[in-house]
């Protein structure tokens, strides 16, 4: 029975660290994050409090239907007087001077059902309502840039993971080496070519390579706990390193040098749009408004119930109101700043866009040199193991042979980064 349970234990054990070392492709972290993304679910919102500020602006032609209730006690002579007028049952009575200014105290009852509709604002709502069509289509334009920001970002950081984790075992594959060697000979040993300053030169090329090691354990981990974070999973999880990274950008950050602007200013042109349009609302405020209008009154109280009903055309014409003064002017400059504003974000994101263009090609031009000198120092750092066995070579100099291989992976490295920047940046321009 115990050996079942041990076995059965050590079952789930083995299935849980399967799961806890579980493959993700790039794709697959891509959709959790983006599912839990609260940036899409932000701008995701605010596109559909815009959609139904347009839906309502939509509908401004339909007409106003109002209803108002009131009860109330009074022996306000006018509103006695009035009220019982609207009752139609005005009586010989009500005319006595000392009733007519002193009437007794009297409950009523009013009630009103009308009907207001505009035919004409000055264009007031049809700017609204194309004010809010601009904002929708702005906040569309916002959530493809927010997409291809985290989009972006993420690629930098699986990007990284991957980029450091093949320098990462190159250098392993090297300090490896070195221990051997290190461990094979002791200094003072008849059989020992390497002095003394030559094996220290071997421990410090061998600390130099650890030291680079955390840093990149260190960028690992930030960017798994950058990935976890976004996806709320806090798990482990391996993904394909042998995949090249020019593989991986080519594949997953495509982008064209002759594309137009980003999400982002498109989203802004749409702004400016809507500036415009508060301009015309603006002016609006200058101009008629004309609309049909019908009321039903209801007027109860102690003596009748009775009803009475208006209807025609109204026109309201502001002719001055110091409220409205200079509203047109400030609209019309906010409008051009914003036009000056977006002209200035295009001209920098066509300047970005070359800049990067010209650093992406010489980084590839850098790469390739790198990749041609790795291959060299590759073979020259295992002939020189050997010739440092056979006693051919000193153990000062072949410190100085690793070291430059450490330098050239450290630095190649370094350059893979920036092209890994740089390739996202670009993608985030064209997206």
């Amino acid at each position: 029975m115990k050996l079942i349970i041990i076995y059965a234990l050590l079952l789930i054990s083995n299935i849980a660290f399967a799961q806890a070392t579980e493959a993700k492709s790039f794709d697959s972290l891509w959709s959790e994050l983006y599912q839990k993304s609260y940036q899409q679910k932000s701008v995701g919102l605010e596109k559909e409090a815009n959609e139904l500020f347009l839906s309502r602006a939509k509908r401004h032609w339909l007409p106003r239907v109002y209803v108002e209730g009131k009860w109330f006690s009074t022996n306000d002579p006018t509103q006695v007087f009035f009220t019982h007028l609207g009752q139609r049952s005005i009586q010989q009575s009500d005319f006595v001077p000392s009733d007519l200014n002193n009437p007794v105290r009297k409950d009523f009852k009013t009630a009103a059902l009308g009907v207001d509709l505009a035919l004409y604002e000055g264009g007031m709502k049809s700017s609204q309502t194309s004010m809010f069509e601009s904002l929708v289509k702005a906040s569309e334009q916002e959530m493809k840039a927010r997409k291809s920001e985290e989009y972006a970002e993420f690629s930098r950081q699986y990007g990284g993971i991957l980029l450091h984790t093949q320098n990462e075992q190159h250098l392993t594959d090297l300090i490896n080496n070195l221990k051997k060697i290190i461990s094979s000979y002791q200094v003072g040993s008849q059989s020992n070519p390497v002095g003394y300053s030559g094996l220290l030169g071997l421990k410090g090329v061998e600390n130099r390579i650890e030291g680079i090691l955390y840093d990149f354990d260190l960028k690992i981990s930030n960017s798994r706990k950058w990935i976890n974070t976004k996806r709320e999973v806090q798990e482990n999880w391996t993904l394909d390193v042998s995949q090249k990274l020019t593989e991986f950008l080519n594949q997953n950050l495509t982008h064209s040098s002759t594309a137009s602007y980003s999400s982002m200013m498109l989203a802004q042109e749409f702004k400016v749009k809507t500036l415009e349009d508060v301009r015309d609302m603006e002016k609006s405020r200058y101009l008629p408004r004309v609309g049909l209008f019908a009321q039903n009154n209801i007027y109860a109280g102690d003596r009748d119930t009775a009803s009475a009903q208006a209807y025609g055309l109204y026109l309201m014409w502001d002719l001055f109101n110091s409220d409205s003064y200079g509203r047109v002017g400030e609209a019309n400059v906010k409008s051009m700043a914003a036009q000056a504003k977006l002209e200035a974000g295009k001209q920098e994101e066509k300047i970005m866009m070359n800049q990067l263009l010209e650093s992406k090609m010489t980084l590839e031009k850098t790469l390739v040199l790198f990749e041609n000198s790795d291959n060299l120092l590759k073979e020259q750092t295992q002939n020189a193991m050997k010739l440092f066995r056979s006693g051919m070579l000193s153990a000062l100099q072949l410190a100085e042979v690793i070291n430059r291989r450490v330098d050239l992976i450290d630095n190649k490295n370094r350059v893979e980064a920036q092209y890994l920047d740089i390739y996202s940046r670009l993608y985030q321009l064209n997206n």
